[in-house]
């Protein structure tokens, strides 16, 4: 089993150096920072070159470390390619580096990859990324773990993280029982299965499902506390650490709770797609809906139908919003404000 290298152009000849000498960051460099000290690190989705810019100017006014990432089902309908969001990510940093003259630690991250493993995988590492997430949740847990395992070996001689996943989040068993609310904890990613998972791939952190769910919550999540805690005491010891997706709709004292369990990372994408979508002409917004429905699609899903459309647009006032709100859910959920100097 192949270990995790720091990340550097001496292993890995895709990363790329900014001009002060500072790189990005794989999760493992980045997460067991926030695990020593107690606080959680959003994963922010770049569902348009807009958040982006939004994220980073975020992180970089409140020293925040921060995670960008898109996932695989997100790459065709925005219009957001590996290597594009690459140079977007690089670019936006350098000239932040030139405008605050500081670096804050981001991590370039390629999720919930299911369908092509090794095709997005290739596309990450050429693309320059410091990280990918292979999610093979809905799979048997011992195909999820030698699919896995292969991926380390890929990743780890690069510097490049992995993230895997045990518990399908949102899973289709539970969302179809009558009485979910009452039986959700059966539902839970097992202790015994997570610690398998993480024994045997030995990634560098693990997703698990524990009553969270992607998307907008149709009801308020019954997250299992208990549970983050019980898996994150366990893989803590083998190095992985914990990661707790479908982050909007949780509140800011929930996102305590969980960092107060254990989880480090967290996912969080459709909170700041739906303020950017807030400052669409009505016109614009009225026409994708029409083609979602004529398509059986969410709206987001046919964003890159209108791309023409959306780039004539001013998206300052958006950006704005997006920033004022991450800078709030900074502080009073991730607590990760001011702690990009832990990393120095």
């Amino acid at each position: 089993m192949s270990s995790l290298v720091p990340f550097s152009k001496g292993v890995n000849p895709n990363a790329r150096v900014f001009k002060n000498g500072y790189m990005l960051l794989n999760l493992n460099d980045m997460l067991k920072v926030a695990d020593q000290h107690g606080f959680g690190v959003p994963a922010c989705n770049a569902r348009s070159k807009p958040i982006v810019e939004a994220t980073l100017d975020a992180a970089w006014e409140m020293k925040s470390p921060i995670i960008i990432e898109i996932a695989e089902s997100e790459v065709g309908y925005t219009n957001m390619q590996p290597d594009k969001l690459s140079d977007l990510v690089h670019n936006g940093i350098e000239e932040r580096i030139a405008k605050f003259g500081y670096s804050v630690p981001v991590c370039l991250h390629h999720d919930h990859i299911q369908k092509d493993v090794d095709g997005c995988v290739e596309r990450s590492i050429n693309a320059g990324f410091s990280s990918c997430e292979v999610d093979l949740s809905k799979l048997p847990i011992d195909e999820n773990i030698k699919k896995c395992k292969e991926v380390a070996a890929k990743l780890h001689p690069l510097g490049m993280s992995l993230e895997v996943e045990e518990g399908e989040i949102g899973s289709a068993e539970a969302l179809a029982d009558p009485d979910v609310e009452k039986n959700i904890d059966k539902y839970y990613t097992k202790t015994e299965d997570a610690i398998k998972l993480a024994e045997a791939v030995k990634p560098d952190a693990l997703a698990f499902f524990v009553g969270n769910g992607h998307g907008v919550y149709l009801k308020a999540p019954i997250i299992g506390f208990y549970r983050i805690k019980e898996i994150c005491d366990e893989i803590r010891k083998l190095g992985v650490f914990g990661v707790l997706h479908g982050g909007t709709g949780i509140s800011p004292d929930m996102f305590k709770k969980a960092i107060e369990a254990g989880a480090r990372k967290f996912n969080y994408a459709t909170a700041l797609s739906n303020i950017w979508y807030k400052y669409f002409p009505d016109n614009l917004l009225e026409a994708m809906e029409k083609t979602a429905q004529e398509k059986e699609k969410p709206l987001r899903k046919v964003q890159n139908l209108f791309e023409d459309e959306i780039n004539k647009l001013d998206h300052e006032e958006a950006k704005a919003e997006i920033i004022e709100h991450l800078k709030y859910m900074f502080t009073q959920a991730f607590l990760c404000d001011g702690k990009s100097d832990l990393y120095i």
